[in-house]
């Protein structure tokens, strides 16, 4: 269906404000959308998938954010596509190569973060690139932090 990505945005950053994480780390969020010449963040696709998609990325945001931090998401609505950026304020990516990050089962996760797949990312890229956009992770340039950016066709 046709649905307008900033509204979900909205709907799960909400959700998560009483993730136990968030809670217990003082995490909050800031959204903001670019919409030049009236270009709105309509996409076709799975909803609920891209709302699984979005939590997956707040969600590993928030396990890497420092206390007292903020996680920002932004969208940007241009004529042919809607680009999703997720920010966060931890240490970023160790990997000079980033496409690491996307493999199955690959994690480099302290062990204090516990029990996990490593196949929380391999799925969002899978559901972006069914839904027809790519996703690349980089390190913010100004400060600490990982940058999750994700284009879409637009709706």
């Amino acid at each position: 269906t046709k649905f307008n990505l900033l509204d979900l945005v909205r709907e799960v950053s909400e959700e998560f404000k009483n993730n136990r994480v968030i809670i217990d780390k003082n995490i909050s969020f800031k959204i903001s959308q670019e919409k030049p010449n009236g270009h709105f963040p309509y996409v076709f696709g799975a909803k609920n998938r891209m709302e699984q998609v979005l939590a997956n990325l707040i969600d590993n945001a928030a396990s890497f954010s420092p206390d007292n931090s903020l996680i920002n998401i932004s969208i940007h609505s241009a004529k042919e596509k809607i680009t999703l950026v997720v920010k966060d304020e931890g240490p970023g990516f160790k990997e000079t190569n980033t496409e690491r990050i996307f493999k199955r089962f690959y994690s480099n996760r302290p062990e204090k973060f516990g029990e996990h797949s490593g196949l929380g990312l391999n799925i969002v890229k899978n559901l972006i690139e069914l839904h027809g956009g790519t996703i690349n992770a980089s390190n913010n340039l100004n400060k600490k932090g990982a940058k999750m950016e994700i284009k879409f066709p637009k709706a």
